[in-house]
């Protein structure tokens, strides 16, 4: 990301936001924002240290009133760069990748809701009135390198602008249902869920560790893919490695047939709904909410995930002495 260009628009009738754009991060905070949280984050903006937990600390607390929020997107080094993105309050971040567009944002998740993801070729940080549409459709663009401005939207892309638009595909359409599946409820909006991570950097942190259903404890090695019937795409896993299948009992039929990823990006956990017919519930210390259709999110110690059926994803303590059981001494879910 650090090799693309930002640009910003101002758009009638659109919340505006103080916009910071660093050498590593792009922030947006609602405007008008705290100017000391504006003076912390501009001296961030040339640090090739800053990580994403001194950016989120130089935003103060929501106030009292209705709390329009903030954004930022984070940005490791690499060509293989992770992107970490952080909303709250009215604040979403919208993220294009070679599957389609999808939109991630706080849905009233405290003190803020973050997540990871790879593969990213657009960013775009705005408010919730902002439409999910392709990137750089339209409008007056200004160019920014590393910059404070005021806005209403704020875009990274790998291209200028002016060619942005013909190099992208639209945004994805809804996700497919399988077609046993008994449908309950509308299907969600489809996005894209997370990309592989290197076996060898895998192997020098603690393997996550999951309970599927009734199942006994399994670490998380390669990408398991969870549902009715399992099967893993076209595409190769390379190098995060050949997918681990793991069918789970459905007697309703609300399970879809491949419901479920769980796959480990550097030392977090990634639960990806695999553009499910029902969807996914997450259940944390701080609440329930329901995983969009294709919405990938780090899941933690202690997280629930339910796929229906009373199948639950438990997320137990990593373990340094455990590692990926084999194709042939998978545990039964």
């Amino acid at each position: 990301m650090v090799h693309g260009t930002v640009t910003s628009a101002s758009r009638a009738g659109r919340a505006p936001w103080d916009v910071v754009v660093g050498d590593r991060f792009i922030a947006a905070l609602a405007a008008p924002a705290d100017d000391r949280a504006l003076s912390a984050l501009a001296e961030a903006a040339c640090d090739p240290r800053v990580g994403i937990e001194r950016l989120v600390q130089a935003v103060p607390a929501p106030p009292a009133e209705p709390d329009r929020g903030f954004a930022i997107v984070w940005w490791s080094d690499g060509d293989d760069a992770t992107v970490t993105a952080v909303v709250r309050g009215a604040a979403i971040v919208d993220l294009e990748s070679p599957g389609g567009s999808r939109r991630f944002d706080a849905r009233g998740i405290r003190p803020w809701h973050l997540a990871e993801f790879r593969d990213v070729t657009g960013v775009r940080l705005a408010g919730a009135d902002a439409p999910l549409e392709r990137l750089s459709t339209a409008g007056e663009r200004v160019r920014h390198a590393r910059a404070s401005l005021r806005a209403s939207e704020v875009e990274w892309s790998p291209v200028a602008t002016t060619n942005a638009a013909s190099e992208r595909s639209d945004a994805a359409g809804p996700g497919q249902a399988d077609e046993d599946t008994v449908l309950r409820g509308p299907v969600p909006r489809a996005g894209q869920g997370a990309a592989d991570v290197a076996p060898a950097e895998a192997a020098r942190r603690p393997s996550p560790m999951v309970r599927i259903g009734r199942g006994d404890p399994r670490a998380v090695g390669a990408p398991i893919l969870i549902g009715r019937r399992p099967h893993a795409p076209r595409t190769p896993f390379a190098p995060a490695g050949i997918p681990e299948l793991v069918a789970v009992r459905s007697p309703t039929g609300v399970i879809s047939g491949t419901h479920l990823e769980l796959r480990v990006e550097g030392s977090k956990l990634v639960a990806t709904d695999l553009r499910s017919t029902n969807g996914t519930v997450l259940r944390t210390p701080g609440g329930e909410r329901r995983l969009r259709s294709g919405e990938s999110v780090v899941v933690a110690e202690g997280s629930l995930l339910d796929l229906g059926d009373d199948t639950i994803v438990e997320v137990l303590p990593a373990r340094e002495d455990d590692t990926s059981p084999s194709r042939d001494d998978r545990p039964s879910p």
